[in-house]
């Protein structure tokens, strides 16, 4: 540099050392998601997530955030870090990343996502027969069973269970199949999540456990012999119906020759049924037409 006076031309010299400083280097982030808590396309995004991202490891920088990139290049009226999307569903901010010793900056962009929450259907009771124990009042539930109902033909879900709403919140608990119930009715609560997105909807079921049939113990049907003194005839097991069943309106009433096929329900046998044995001992199943 040559510093010279004007009037007496004499004058000096001295160096300027310019030095280019870079600018630091503004790594774009991956989109930020959050699960949208309300389906209405908007949510609070925390910015700050993505600061070391963008960094990527540089040392003494700065990072703000911008709905526009004149702002962020100017670095001027930056965002709240924690910020609700303008735009439904996605959205976009710029992020200007500064040296906060020599001031030199650079922007890049990132991506907003509202994620939605899986859809979640009204599920049906889980009901099963008091069979094992009979009288406790307690089964073996396979509530895995119940999985293809509770995603309601979404893919990519996942589904748990547990045994309070608090539980299945904090998806901390999850039951396990099968699961023996508590309480009849037990209510259970099942979480939906989406496994590429992480969002989960919750919903809830009963387990029912409906007790058997209360039957009578039948007196034997006893007939007289037809006019063929053989020990055979025609015989209408109809007439113990109401006997066994004590008259329940809601309890059909079949027989059988086997307890398999009445266990079965196979091969009931016909009415009037006439005996192949005298005495001879048939199976007889009722059920209730309410619960099964």
């Amino acid at each position: 540099v040559r510093l010279e006076d004007t009037t007496t031309g004499c004058y000096n010299l001295t160096i300027l050392n310019i030095d280019v400083l870079p600018n630091p280097l503004a790594i774009m982030p991956s989109a930020l998601a959050v699960c949208d808590d309300d389906n209405d396309g908007f949510a609070l995004f925390d910015l700050s997530l993505k600061d070391a991202e963008v960094i990527g490891g540089q040392s003494g920088m700065v990072v703000s955030y911008y709905d526009t990139l004149p702002e962020a290049q100017a670095g001027v009226n930056p965002l709240s870090t924690l910020y609700n999307n303008i735009n439904p569903n996605t959205d976009q901010v710029f992020v200007r990343i500064e040296d906060s010793i020599t001031g030199c900056y650079n922007t890049t962009s990132l991506q907003l996502i509202v994620d939605p929450l899986p859809t979640t259907v009204t599920v049906s009771d889980y009901e099963l027969c008091d069979i094992t124990n009979t009288g406790d009042m307690q089964e073996a539930f396979d509530l895995s069973s119940k999985d293809a109902e509770v995603s309601g033909g979404q893919s990519n879900m996942s589904v748990a269970y547990y045994a309070s709403q608090a539980d299945a919140d904090a998806q901390v608990n999850a039951l396990s199949s099968p699961y023996t119930n508590t309480s009849n009715p037990q209510p259970i609560f099942a979480v939906l999540t989406n496994t590429l997105t992480g969002c989960s909807s919750s919903t809830s079921f009963d387990l029912v456990v409906n007790p058997l049939p209360a039957l009578v113990a039948p007196t034997p049907l006893e007939v007289c012999d037809d006019g063929i003194p053989d020990g055979f005839n025609a015989i209408d097991l109809t007439l113990k119906n109401t006997e066994i069943s004590g008259n329940n309106p809601a309890y059909t009433v079949s027989y059988y020759l086997t307890l398999a096929d009445a266990e079965a329900e196979l091969n009931p046998l016909p009415n009037p049924y006439t005996n192949t044995s005298n005495p001879q001992t048939v199976f007889v199943r009722v059920e209730d037409s309410d619960t099964g």
